[in-house]
């Protein structure tokens, strides 16, 4: 589904894209599964959280140059034994089918909850999971010609949303800071809102077609900023905006927040910036997540398109349940947030040290 040449390898800007289009569209979309027990301290877990992924990418690429090895598979496998690193990784490659679920639940239902509640939520999953599998199909050239694309114009979105709905955030809702000292509801706040950025680990399958491997720290660092400052923005924004009492009974805060603007009683349509968000970020994390199942499965020599249509019927079946019922979506996203959180972050950060130590020992073995 896509070739492995050097002709077709990844490169640094495109790293910015696919992290970017991967970790911050959820935590943008439905803030309020953290911000509930977070309160207004919840940016502070979020700036912790973040520094916690810093610290996990570092270890994870760090620990893959040392040994030279990107490929997730050889990883998993040599730390862990082959069946039982084969079994990890099929919790992986679920853990990414949930993704692919939870893009196309959560944007159907917010369209249907906020946009246009006369249209049902299948109508939104359809509108998703079809044209995607064009996108798939056509191969990685595409899906990273879109994905640029598409991020390009919803940072642009972004920053002009953030300016057009400045005048209605209120900063005295963020005091007092760390009022009740650090509690149980702010570690908590901290552990979902890592659950959020853990998916950064959809990247980890794509490791191996990146052509300078050697500037992979570099620009993960970077990209990483970006988007940890951006994930800090977006959940201030909405507090300052609503204050905590007010958002958390709140589904998708970023929707009702961009219907408060109105200049000079006449310039409005701000919903038009969350609409492109929430329809491109979502197109984009769903095709990314796809493209990333799709080179693992390539990995165990699995190469059989009919494989798209398969996973794209599974995920629409599934999408269609989880949609039609906000407040059970919700739940199945709290359980969701757990499983990817010991799937994308704390099952292969072991695995990457046991595969160090195993690897190093190997090596000193065979002086």
């Amino acid at each position: 589904m896509y070739r492995s040449d050097g002709m077709n390898k990844f490169n640094g800007s495109h790293l910015f894209f696919i992290l970017t289009g991967i970790t911050i569209i959820s935590i943008k979309t439905y803030p309020t599964i953290y911000t509930t027990i977070g309160g207004r301290d919840s940016w502070i877990s979020v700036i912790c959280s973040g520094l916690i992924l810093f610290a996990f990418a570092y270890i994870i690429i760090t620990i893959s140059k040392k040994n030279n090895n990107f490929n997730i598979r050889e990883i998993y496998c040599t730390a862990l034994g082959k069946t039982l690193g084969t079994i990890f990784l099929c919790f992986f490659i679920f853990s990414m089918f949930l993704t692919l679920v939870e893009c196309s639940s959560v944007e159907a239902n917010s369209m249907h909850v906020n946009m246009l509640r006369d249209t049902p939520p299948w109508f939104f999953i359809a509108f998703l999971i079809i044209p995607a599998i064009y996108t798939i199909v056509k191969g990685r050239n595409s899906v990273i010609i879109v994905t640029i694309v598409a991020i390009t114009l919803i940072i642009i979105a972004g920053i002009s949303l953030a300016i057009l709905t400045q005048q209605y955030k209120h900063i005295q809702y963020l005091f007092p800071i760390m009022g009740n000292g650090i509690t149980m509801h702010f570690v908590g706040s901290i552990v979902k809102s890592l659950a959020y950025l853990s998916s950064f680990s959809i990247i980890l399958p794509m490791l191996t077609e990146f052509n300078d491997k050697n500037s992979l720290r570099k620009y993960i660092g970077w990209t990483l900023v970006f988007i940890i400052q951006l994930a800090i923005v977006s959940t201030i924004g909405v507090l300052t905006t609503f204050g905590p009492s007010r958002l958390n009974p709140i589904y998708y805060p970023k929707t009702i927040q961009a219907q408060l603007i109105n200049y000079f009683e006449f310039l409005e349509g701000g919903e038009l910036y969350v609409l492109f968000q929430i329809l491109g970020g979502w197109y984009v994390k769903y095709i990314l997540t796809f493209l990333s199942i799709d080179m693992l499965l390539e990995k165990f020599n699995i190469k059989n398109k009919l494989i798209i249509f398969i996973i794209t019927a599974l995920v629409g079946i599934s999408a269609y349940f989880c949609s039609a019922n906000t407040i059970l979506l919700f739940k199945l996203l709290n359980i969701y947030l757990y499983i990817i959180l010991v799937n994308y972050f704390v099952i292969p950060l072991i695995v990457f040290i046991i595969y160090h130590f195993r690897n190093k020992k190997a090596l000193e073995n065979t002086k």
